[in-house]
């Protein structure tokens, strides 16, 4: 990583990166006018476009993708205050009838965030899957995490290495990636979204969290 990487979620996924990179390849400049809160599929033609093997469970009706989420060489994380103010010089820019921009509320709201950001110097994910079409997918992500346009998360170099057995799971009897409980033993279980899209609620059940022991 050339710069540090700034987090809105504890963790950074990449079936959910491949998935968001997907669907914006395969949907163009619409991808932007989708609902924002209305989760879509990565597919085309009905043929699903994901590069990652994937566990169907027929029993809980369960499937997830072999893909971790990243493994950074940091622990400790520190908080930066992220500025979003109207610019007044582009605002002759804006159709609308309004005599006043309204920067209280709304979408020229202005405001102050404190994030965390983890100064990581390597960022490592597991996955089994097509090694040439991540690496694809990969090369038009400009960086990793929230904030990008500010400078966070700026990729130094991407590079590949295959591994004898899937990590993408589970490595050293830890958790790599959020595993249904249902499916894996350990003494840690929490509620989290266990595929993506991670903001959907309807993912969300009893799960083994990233870094958690899994017994057996």
């Amino acid at each position: 990583m050339q710069t540090p990487i700034m987090l809105a979620h504890p963790w950074l996924a990449l079936d959910g990166i491949l998935a968001h990179l997907i669907n914006r390849e395969v949907r163009g400049e619409d991808y932007y006018t989708l609902p924002s809160k209305e989760p879509v599929s990565v597919s085309r033609g009905g043929l699903n476009l994901m590069p990652l093997f994937k566990t169907f469970d027929r029993e809980h009706f369960l499937t997830f993708y072999h893909a971790s989420v990243a493994q950074l060489d940091v622990s400790e994380a520190s908080a930066a205050t992220i500025y979003k103010r109207f610019d007044e010089s582009r605002s002759h820019l804006i159709q609308t009838e309004k005599q006043r921009i309204d920067v209280g509320r709304g979408l020229f709201r202005a405001y102050a965030m404190r994030m965390a950001y983890v100064p990581a110097k390597t960022a490592t994910f597991y996955a089994f899957g097509d090694a040439k079409e991540v690496v694809r997918l990969v090369s038009y992500l400009p960086g990793l995490g929230k904030k990008v346009a500010y400078g966070y998360g700026m990729f130094r170099s991407v590079s590949v290495d295959e591994t004898e057995a899937d990590y993408s799971l589970v490595k050293d009897c830890v958790a790599m990636r959020p595993l249904p409980s249902v499916l894996f033993r350990s003494a840690e279980n929490m509620m989290l979204a266990y595929k993506p899209p991670y903001w959907d609620k309807r993912n969300v059940l009893s799960c083994v969290p990233p870094g958690a022991r899994v017994d057996g």
